[in-house]
């Protein structure tokens, strides 16, 4: 992930976590706050997408499908990494399960 990409979900992170729909929720509130700290501190990005995407549709499952722009916006940027991350995953363990 270069800068920009990162500059990009931070920003996303920051407009996600300022959201009044996102407030409601402690758990997501705090899960942005914690994902915002780890890509600072260059934690493995994709492990945080993973359990950003994760949450997100944690929470719109949790609210009937409603899910805030910021979130949706959020989503679409984290979702093909996790994507990719998850699918390299599953092939080690199909490699390595042998």
């Amino acid at each position: 992930m270069n800068e920009q990409q990162k500059e990009q979900i931070i920003d996303a992170l920051s407009t996600a976590y300022s959201d009044p729909e996102v407030k409601k929720d402690p758990h997501l509130h705090q899960v942005l706050l914690d994902s915002a700290k780890q890509l600072t501190k260059d934690s493995d990005h994709r492990t945080v997408f993973v359990r950003l995407s994760k949450e997100i549709s944690r929470f719109s499952l949790r609210n009937n499908l409603k899910t805030p722009q910021s979130l949706s916006d959020l989503y679409k940027l984290v979702k093909k990494e996790h994507e990719s991350y998850s699918g390299t995953i599953a092939a080690t363990t199909v490699w390595w399960g042998k």
